[in-house]
């Protein structure tokens, strides 16, 4: 592995911090690039995080897309954890963490939204997990 993907953990914390002091520093800028929007979906979030996944869609191998059925039984635990398993475990998660412990400092009128939010994440695999590092 290279020294950036060592210390990847690194470089998230840190673009987190600078984020952070960025939006403290510079309230108007990040005011205006979150009213960017068209149908609620904030067009500078989505344009990074299809320059985010075009990469990993350049690293695609068509050709073994013909073999995907032979790996039928991996596929089928896969979609039964991410549609079966993930969403009824968040929702139960979603339940006792944001609509009972910590429900006193939320929003009382968003707490389903919150709970739903979560139980659409446990649906949503994330990309990082399912992306492998190409070791030709």
């Amino acid at each position: 592995m290279s020294l950036f993907e060592r210390t990847l953990t690194l470089w998230v914390f840190g673009c987190i911090v600078v984020g952070i002091a960025l939006g403290h520093l510079l309230p108007d800028v990040f005011q205006a690039i979150g009213a960017m929007e068209i149908a609620k979906v904030n067009i500078p979030v989505a344009l990074l995080i299809w320059l985010m996944v075009i990469p990993m869609l350049l690293k695609i191998d068509f050709r073994s897309l013909a073999k995907v059925g032979s790996y039928w039984r991996g596929i089928g635990v896969t979609l039964f954890v991410n549609w079966a398993v993930k969403p009824f475990s968040m929702a139960l998660l979603g339940w006792l963490f944001i609509g009972w412990l910590f429900r006193p400092l939320l929003p009382g009128d968003q707490i389903d939204a919150y709970i739903a939010g979560l139980i659409i994440l446990a649906a949503a695999p994330c990309t990082a997990m399912v992306v492998q590092p190409d070791e030709r």
